[in-house]
């Protein structure tokens, strides 16, 4: 009778513990909805250029390439003592190229860059016609020339007087051009500046003073270089 209660009380047990076993596992909360990003805004679309020749025409024409030369040295080459303060001190022939329609005149400038302190000037001259192709050995040294070019000061008149005279014997004209006195090997620049208007200034201006007038009407520039060893 024991051997039959123990047995039920088996059988109940592990039909209890079967029934547990297949209960279905409780459902897992749902998972919070995924917040989509939002959208970076979107650039906005750029209006379309006109057609039919509606475009807005450019500020100012391209020139074709400056070109800047001296029958007397080449590009780089040694500048002839004739041109300096040991010689005659007579501005070197120069002739350029590539002077269009829209330019009203023309500015040339000489500096020594390796002058101390740099950029000492030794010409100056603006208001060139743009008919212009050249300037001759020996420019006069005269605040206006017959063309209607004028001529600035150069930084010899910083300390030279009236009269003074190179080791050469040539005068020192501290306007218009004066020539290479280095005491040692220096480059000398020959800058051509093509303009958009006539310099509004009287002669006998200085670099600085035509650089400023200059600023906002520089259509075309060419360098040339020479070297001058005394």
């Amino acid at each position: 009778m024991r051997r039959v209660a123990c047995l039920c009380l088996v059988l109940t047990l592990s039909v209890a513990v079967s029934q547990a076993g297949c209960a279905p596992a409780a459902a897992p909360e749902p998972a919070p909805p995924v917040e989509e990003p939002t959208a970076a805004p979107s650039a906005p679309t750029p209006t379309p250029v006109p057609s039919g020749g509606e475009a807005p025409s450019p500020t100012s024409t391209p020139i074709p390439l400056l070109l800047l030369s001296s029958a007397a040295f080449d590009p780089g080459g040694e500048i002839p003592v004739r041109y300096s303060c040991h010689g005659e001190n007579l501005s070197p022939p120069l002739a350029w190229s590539g002077v269009t329609q829209g330019i009203y005149s023309l500015a040339l400038v000489m500096d020594d860059p390796d002058s101390q302190p740099p950029s000492f000037v030794h010409w100056v001259i603006y208001n060139i016609p743009p008919s212009s192709t050249s300037l001759p050995e020996g420019v006069p040294a005269e605040p206006t020339l017959p063309d209607g070019s004028l001529q600035g000061m150069n930084d010899y008149a910083l300390f030279a007087e009236e009269g003074q005279t190179f080791p050469g014997g040539a005068p020192i004209n501290r306007v218009g051009y004066d020539g290479p006195c280095p005491g040692d090997t220096h480059r000398y620049v020959f800058r051509l500046y093509a303009l958009d208007t006539v310099v509004d200034l009287p002669a006998e201006a200085t670099m600085a003073d035509l650089l400023v007038a200059m600023e906002g009407h520089v259509l075309g520039q060419a360098e040339f270089t020479g070297v001058f060893t005394p």
